[in-house]
């Protein structure tokens, strides 16, 4: 394959020249970059980004860490990171950790190594140790999390108010006559299932004297777990309405009650949260709280920019959830 002297040959410039262009330097004129990207296609030459990032100490690309690639919330908030970050030059690497620590702390080994530029990260369940994190803040890489941040000062973040999106789901149910409610709780070592826990509970205390309410945390076996729902359904028949942390908990919810005959919304209503796609693809639709998930993913990818050209003081932005009412919550 060729390389730059065979670039340099053809087009009648030095080497440093072509180096310029291929490193992005204000350096060189709009004609000459021209000439050398002309020459080098039809040369079939392709730059060594690693050695020009160990050149530069620039790699031009932004490390992602998020839990679950095939997630749908975290899918979305791929694709709103991709528009912003590919719309400013920089190539973006991504790696999942399966909510297993070890495989975060390797990501973020793999990350310094490559010396990227900065890192979009939403921690996995499993992290409390924030050590390797620790270690990529005093290298001074910029970094910002989205969704699950770590107990951490003076960092940036973009999250949702997931006990106001609880609260609004909850009070939703009671509005539509849900006299006893079911919280199905998402895994109580994840902080943003326990805010959603708490908004929950507080929707409830405001309208103690109306409702009564059961909570149930889930051990994330769905044989286990759709056996333990059967069974607390048929202990207490009362339960009309019924909040999941999650829209894909709140599918394996309905198809649960289809099959025990329990009629979704006449027999049960049912909200989700996070707006997923296939809510609306179910019989009924499912209802659910909007996280604006791809905006999350550009508002992260905004801020981590704005770090990376110019140290900025440590932001929090929060976002605003919205009820998107479907058939499953609604009133008979």
């Amino acid at each position: 394959m060729a390389g730059i002297k065979e670039i340099a040959k053809m087009t009648g410039v030095s080497l440093a020249t072509v180096s310029r262009v291929f490193n992005d330097s204000p350096l060189v004129s709009p004609k000459t970059r021209e000439k050398v990207l002309k020459a080098a296609k039809e040369l079939d030459y392709r730059p060594n980004m690693m050695a020009a990032a160990l050149r530069s100490g620039k790699s031009r690309i932004i490390g992602v860490i998020v839990p679950e690639v095939n997630n749908s919330f975290f899918s979305d908030i791929i694709n709103g990171i991709e528009r912003v970050v590919s719309e400013s030059g920089f190539n973006i690497i991504i790696s999942q950790t399966h909510e297993l620590q070890e495989k975060e702390n390797s990501a973020l080994d793999s990350f310094m190594k490559l010396n990227v530029d900065g890192v979009l990260m939403s921690i996995s369940k499993e992290t409390t140790d924030y050590g390797h994190i620790q270690k990529l803040i005093d290298a001074k890489i910029p970094i910002v999390f989205f969704d699950r941040p770590p107990s951490l000062e003076a960092i940036n973040t973009v999250v949702l108010d997931n006990y106001l999106g609880a609260h609004i789901a909850t009070e939703h149910l009671i509005n539509n006559n849900c006299k006893t409610l079911l919280h199905i709780a998402g895994n109580s070592d994840v902080g943003i299932f326990n805010e959603r826990k708490r908004g929950f509970l507080a929707a409830i205390q405001k309208h103690e004297t109306e409702v009564s309410y059961q909570i149930t945390e889930l051990k994330s076996d769905a044989t286990q777990d759709l056996k333990h729902l059967e069974n607390l359904f048929k202990e207490h028949p009362k339960i009309d309405g019924i909040f999941a942390f999650g829209d894909e908990m709140a599918i394996h919810v309905l198809n649960l009650l289809t099959t025990l005959q329990l009629e979704v919304p006449k027999k049960m209503k049912l909200i989700g949260f996070g707006n997923a796609h296939f809510s609306t693809l179910t019989q009924p639709t499912i209802s659910s709280i909007d996280q604006e998930n791809a905006h999350m993913g550009e508002l992260s990818a905004t801020l981590l920019l704005q770090n990376m050209n110019k140290k900025q003081r440590p932001t929090t932005k929060i976002l605003s959830p919205k009820l998107v009412e479907r058939e499953s919550s609604k009133i008979d």
